[in-house]
């Protein structure tokens, strides 16, 4: 007796079932009839998860012994003596009723799966023995149209484009020829010996294919197996195509799906506003393993392609659209059923879009809709997008005011403004205007040195400027959800969207002999200009140029000394000589001094038009190595030894 994992079943049309060894895959058995009552031993009792708690001993031995019944009419059959084995397969089906009745179960119970599946398939090749019919007689299958639909809905979960299973992909006909790890896939002309068979007729927990979603229906692995004996032939354009692509180039030659195209003027998108709330309400019962009345709205084209009942949507036409008639209440059921409604926004605007033509704005028409579900992130940069300098403008006050009440709610908040910034703080007037001053001749100096010009944040940068250390701690704990580190006393930020562009100063004093408030305001808006276009830069360019900048404002040298001398002790304990362009290799408290000391070796070994090159490299996002390879012609790790040996 062959042990579980080796069952192994052939398809509908034989008239006997095989079995062979799960480790050699090409080995026939000699004896069908040894075969048969192998197998249907092992779909009685083979599956650890079938519940016999009902059942008698009695009985168990009844339903093993319907296994000889049921090969006697497979014998029957092939001396074609057909009334016999009509007879024998009725007094099965009567015996099989017979335990049931008596162990109180359902037909539907899986102790009978076995024999019943079993008999199904005997009387199967009983009809088709009486009509004279013929392995080579049945259908033609062709793997375009019958097989591939199968596998493309069913299977490529597991066995697709990514990571598929047991190294065996079916994303196209070249990875069924290929197999995976377990073997050949197909053995054409012998169903009975193809693994693919064996896999989706294995008994549950045994190796049973598809894992997901349940097995495939026995007139569906009757489909590939009948495709199988008849010599697994391909029929498409080019073995390399996917399964979807296949299924499509053909539907396009056989089915007039409509797709059409914006004429212009259209105030509803369908990738904006219909394929959203159709993906959520709809895509549970219309899927690709669901297709309710045989309807996929998984994409456009499957939604135009339609389901049983014909086309759903007939572009412009509300009356006569069973899609709008079933969502809109015109027919019953509603749809979608359950507790799931179409909103007042979303019927207005499917009403809207079957009166402008049903139009796609979309690229390929069978990009999922899920694909259209955009972020809250997504949905604001698109707000932002559109919004006037004036509607940034007055946004950026009331979102900085929002942040400074927030941390200081108690205090006295006075605001200035010019063209190209917004001062808002708890420290005075005076102050906010002397700041002014420094930010103005600061942002000439930076669009002289990177050629920029004109106001480089949306609705202005705002600066806020907190009188003092406990003022600058809550701004970082209630906006920035963050403790600031002790050698911090500045900060900015920029988002992709300019939803925010500011920077935040701890009032620190005059001193011209230490980090001063002018060169922290100088240090933080350097790093704001080089953000502004959202984009993600490395920590020690921009904390770098912003120091290098400020750095000719200081009067006492010993400032800028210090600076090199922490960055000669840190760097030499890299791994690597080019980790020292990583983030994430220092502390906030260290990275000033790195990026100092890089930005100042790269100004003075190259000068500024080079290191301007840079910089918009990596505002581009490209990254670091490609950075270096543009503005200077060499590796990283070249610029970064390079580097390294300037600070001994």
């Amino acid at each position: 007796m062959l042990s579980h994992q080796s069952t192994r079943v052939i398809p509908a049309e034989l008239q006997s079932i095989g079995l062979s060894n799960a480790r050699s895959p090409m080995q026939r058995f000699s004896s069908s009839k040894t075969t048969l009552l192998c197998l249907l031993g092992l779909l009685i009792f083979g599956s650890p998860q079938v519940a016999f708690s009902q059942i008698t001993a009695e009985h168990k031995k009844e339903l093993y012994a319907l296994t000889k019944e049921i090969k006697e009419a497979a014998t029957a059959i092939r001396k074609k003596e057909y009334e016999a084995a009509e007879t024998i397969l009725k007094a099965a089906e009567e015996k099989v009723d017979e335990i049931a009745t008596a162990a109180g179960l359902e037909k539907t119970n899986r102790a009978l799966a076995g024999p019943l599946k079993a008999i199904a398939l005997q009387r199967t090749v009983l009809e088709r023995a009486m009509s004279g019919g013929k392995p080579n007689q049945v259908k033609k299958v062709s793997f375009v149209v019958d097989v591939a639909p199968l596998i493309d809905s069913k299977c490529l979960g597991c066995h697709g484009t990514n990571n598929p299973r047991a190294g065996l992909s079916l994303v196209n006909f070249a990875g069924w020829k290929k197999g995976g790890q377990a073997g050949p896939l197909l053995i054409p002309g012998s169903a009975n010996q193809s693994l693919i068979i064996a896999r989706l007729m294995a008994p549950e927990g045994q190796g049973q294919m598809p894992q997901r979603g349940g097995p495939l229906a026995r007139e569906e692995i009757e489909t590939i197996a009948n495709w199988v004996n008849q010599g697994a032939a391909f029929d498409g354009e080019a073995e390399n195509m996917t399964l979807a692509d296949l299924i499509y180039e053909h539907e396009k030659k056989t089915l007039n799906v409509t797709i059409p195209k914006p004429k212009g003027g259209e105030t509803v998108s369908f990738t904006k506003d219909i394929a959203p709330f159709m993906t959520n309400l709809c895509g549970g019962c219309h899927n690709a393993r669901n297709k309710s009345g045989g309807l996929s709205l998984v994409s456009f084209y499957d939604m135009m392609k339609g389901g049983e009942s014909g086309e759903v949507i007939l572009p412009g036409d509300t009356e006569n659209s069973r899609l709008f008639r079933l969502t809109g209440g015109l027919e019953l059921p509603r749809m979608p059923q359950g507790q799931a409604r179409l909103t007042r926004t979303n019927y207005e605007n499917l009403k809207q879009w079957f009166k402008e033509g049903n139009v796609y704005d979309g690229g390929d028409p069978r990009t999922p809709m899920a694909e259209f579900i955009r972020s809250d992130a997504e949905i604001m940069a698109d707000q932002f997008a559109s919004m006037s300098e004036a509607d940034f403008k007055k946004h950026r006050s009331e979102r900085s005011l929002e942040q400074i009440k927030k941390a200081v709610p108690n205090d006295v908040i006075e605001q200035l403004e010019t063209d190209n910034f917004l001062l808002i703080g708890n420290a005075n007037p005076a102050r906010l205007e002397q700041v002014k001053g420094w930010a103005d001749t600061q942002l000439e100096t930076l669009h002289k040195m990177f050629g920029g010009n004109g106001a480089p944040w949306k609705g202005r940068l705002a600066i806020f400027v907190m009188k003092d250390r406990f003022s600058y701690d809550e701004f970082n704990q209630v906006v920035e959800q963050r403790r600031a580190e002790a050698a911090m006393t500045g900060h900015s930020k920029v988002t992709a969207n300019q939803e925010d562009a500011y920077i935040v100063l701890q009032d620190v004093g005059d001193d011209p002999g230490a980090h001063n408030l002018q060169i922290s305001l100088v240090e933080h808006l350097s790093g704001a200009y080089l953000k502004q276009d959202g984009g993600t830069l490395p920590d020690w360019l921009v904390s770098g140029t912003g120091l290098k900048m400020a750095a000719a404002l200081v009067q006492d040298k010993q400032y800028t000394f210090q600076l090199r001398k922490t960055a000669a002790e840190i760097v030499p304990t890299l791994g690597q000589p080019d980790d020292v362009f990583n983030d994430g290799s220092f502390s906030p408290s260290t990275i000033g001094p790195v990026g100092f000391t890089l930005v100042d070796y790269l100004l003075n070994s190259a000068g500024p038009a080079k290191f301007a090159v840079l910089v918009k490299a990596f505002q581009q996002g490209q990254d670091v190595n490609q950075a270096f390879q543009a503005a200077y012609g060499t590796s990283s790790a070249n610029v970064a030894r390079a580097y390294m040996g300037s600070l001994k």
